[in-house]
């Protein structure tokens, strides 16, 4: 049995920087069953390659008998194209800011003027509560989507653009009903062409449980909108404010955001 021989030209990884592409050429020795040959060369050439431009990918192999036993095997390596119906994440955490009037918990007071407040922030007079911005947990996912051609119809966007500042009414990419709201997409449209969509999104958690100030068992979906009706309370002789109720209220449409724009079901 002839001794199967597999090594690198010297042409080999020359490339390209726009697209970037690499290309790997070798030759095998050993074997004039073309199947056989393929198979040897998908075994041994890697599938993903680093380069100057990032890790590219092997598109395919091509196989040419150059001699008896002898073939000349070149693999193209450029970056990933996304099938249709496939789709890529991009995420950020850095999260978002809201003015709060209640605080979770009133921790010190200092003074001999210092009465208890039932955690409202900045109370000045009856009329005035100057509350505090805070950081709290933000996630905003860019979700880009490869449609078939002639899916992004114009009836499609008109579609697409009356769903933008709507809220998931059924899961959608793992999150429960009311946490996602849809900013609205970009891309384009063509009838003999795949596109490539990029849907935008921002999500906020569903809670339970709140408690705020003495009102406890307070939920809310997590782009249900929470505010509170404070009330006088004086404490000691002096004028504080209290809460009184606490109100959430529906501000944005609620859609089956999957059924919609046809994926994160």
């Amino acid at each position: 049995m002839t001794a199967i021989r597999f090594h690198e030209l010297r042409e080999s990884r020359q490339g390209t920087a726009n697209p970037p592409s690499v290309t790997l050429v070798y030759v095998l020795a050993g074997t004039n069953d073309p199947a056989y040959a393929r198979t040897l060369a998908d075994g041994t050439i890697p599938t993903i390659v680093a380069s100057l431009y990032g890790i590219l990918y092997r598109e395919d192999l091509v196989l040419d008998p150059i001699g008896f036993e002898l073939w000349r095997v070149t693999a193209p390596f450029t970056q990933r194209k996304y099938a249709i119906g496939e789709y890529r994440l991009r995420f950020s955490t850095t999260g978002g800011t809201i003015h709060i009037t209640q605080a979770i918990d009133e921790r010190r007071r200092y003074g001999p003027g210092a009465v208890n407040n039932s955690g409202t922030i900045g109370y000045r007079s009856a009329d005035e509560i100057d509350g505090t911005e805070i950081v709290i947990p933000a996630l905003k996912i860019s979700c880009f989507y490869r449609h078939p051609q002639g899916v992004i119809t114009l009836a499609r966007i008109k579609a697409l653009a009356r769903a933008t500042g709507a809220v998931n009414n059924t899961s959608f990419l793992t999150f429960n009903p009311g946490e996602v709201l849809f900013l609205g997409c970009d891309g384009g449209e063509g009838s003999q062409t795949e596109t490539e969509v990029e849907y935008q999104f921002a999500m906020s958690e569903n809670a339970t449980g709140l408690t705020i100030g003495s009102i406890a068992g307070v939920a809310k979906l997590g782009w249900e909108y929470i505010w509170i009706k404070y009330k006088d309370k004086p404490v000691a002789g002096k004028p504080t404010k209290e809460p009184e109720a606490v109100y959430v209220d529906q501000v944005y449409k609620e859609l089956p955001l999957s059924a919609i724009l046809g994926f994160g079901a």
